[in-house]
């Protein structure tokens, strides 16, 4: 099953792009639903493409929850564009790409498409991706916000 969530976001293309690629804005945008804690190490401070990163899931930034792995396939500066394939617990399948597409001069649109597979519980996660991405990008509306004052 796929997710496609789209929202516009009040920062230049480049900007947005630049904070896509930190580890530090992953923890932002999901703090309060979903932590990731770095298993092997402590995570980069910039995504690297053909990097595999160890997490541990921290549900609601309490609970400890399954080991999750995040592959980075593809970066693209250019095109602004990220792919991850991930895995864990029950989910087998987790491949999530997000583009940043200019609006304009000052605001970009930012797009999380994600395809899932988790046999018999795809249509719960499936849900649950659609709440996850809505408040990721309602968060990301907030960093951007708080990175112009």
């Amino acid at each position: 099953m796929k997710v496609s969530i789209t929202s516009n976001i009040e920062a230049s293309a480049e900007e947005a792009w630049a904070l896509v690629k930190q580890s530090n804005t992953l923890h932002y945008v999901t703090r309060g639903l979903m932590g990731f804690k770095s298993i092997s190490s402590n995570l980069p401070s910039e995504w690297q493409q053909g990097k595999t990163e160890q997490l541990r899931i921290i549900l609601f930034g309490l609970i400890p929850a399954w080991r999750h792995q995040i592959s980075f396939q593809y970066i693209c500066d250019s095109k602004m564009v990220m792919l991850t394939h991930e895995s864990g617990g029950v989910v087998k399948t987790w491949n999530h790409l997000i583009s940043i597409k200019a609006a304009d001069i000052s605001s970009c649109n930012y797009t999380d498409d994600v395809e899932i597979k988790a046999g018999l519980f795809t249509p719960a996660i499936w849900l649950y991706a659609h709440v996850f991405y809505r408040y990721r990008q309602l968060r990301w509306r907030y960093l951007v916000k708080k990175s112009a004052n």
